[in-house]
């Protein structure tokens, strides 16, 4: 009888054990977003960021060095989504202290976080022309990579609109802009017509204004807003 009760015991132990085993891994699946968590969190996205930034001004010095023994056939459109796609490089590294709006934190958020500057990187890459011969069109560059570039930032605009969601179950008041810049960015991905992106590059920066003046003034606007409305 004693030997049946202790090989219960054991077997009960055993499984308590297994059970703690299994509920530390558990709660190891997310994890408080402390300050230490997030600054941790926000390096590997801040570097690839700010690789989109190097890219540019990288592309940028290398135009002036060159500037005097290039040919170059300038696009107001394509000056206007360059400067356009620096601001949102830096705008992206002032909101992602948003992110700090979520109460958890697993490995899923942070493939998804990561995700934003991946797109972001990606856009300025096939933004930037290649200086390889004593000509540049940026007219001709522009349109030649429209659909990958348009496609990329089509995205990125899905991504921004679904952040807040994936990471607090809540959109963020921000959507109605994100949104139009969506439906920008579709319409160039899809037509060539030079009327329509002239006046869709004046209009993004229309966006990028309001978005700034209404929701990036000061930093983490957009989580306490969040807040406020759940």
């Amino acid at each position: 009888m004693s030997g049946s009760l202790t090989i219960a015991c054991r077997k009960s132990n055993g499984l308590h054990e297994v059970l703690y085993e299994f509920g530390v891994i558990y709660s190891g699946l997310s994890m408080k977003l402390d300050f230490p968590a997030f600054a941790f969190i926000m390096t590997l996205a801040a570097v690839i960021n700010g690789m989109g930034i190097v890219r540019l001004l990288a592309g940028f010095a290398e135009y002036l060095k060159r500037q005097n023994n290039l040919e170059i056939v300038h696009y107001w459109v394509f000056n206007l989504w360059i400067a356009f796609q620096f601001l949102l490089h830096i705008l992206i590294w002032w909101s992602l202290w948003n992110a700090r709006a979520a109460e958890t934190f697993t490995f899923l958020h942070y493939l998804y976080l990561l995700s934003g500057p991946f797109l972001a990187y990606l856009g300025a890459s096939l933004l930037i022309p290649d200086i390889n011969d004593k000509s540049v069109d940026m007219h001709k560059h522009f349109y030649g990579v429209r659909v990958p570039y348009f496609t990329v930032i089509a995205i990125f605009w899905l991504w921004v609109i679904f952040l807040f969601p994936v990471l607090t179950g809540r959109f963020a008041p921000t959507v109605p802009i994100l949104v139009g810049n969506l439906a920008v960015a579709l319409t160039l991905r899809f037509t060539a017509n030079p009327k329509i992106h002239a006046a869709s590059a004046i209009a993004v920066w229309l966006l990028l204004i309001i978005f700034v003046a209404v929701f990036a003034m000061q930093l983490g606007a957009v989580a306490e807003a969040v807040k406020l409305g759940a």
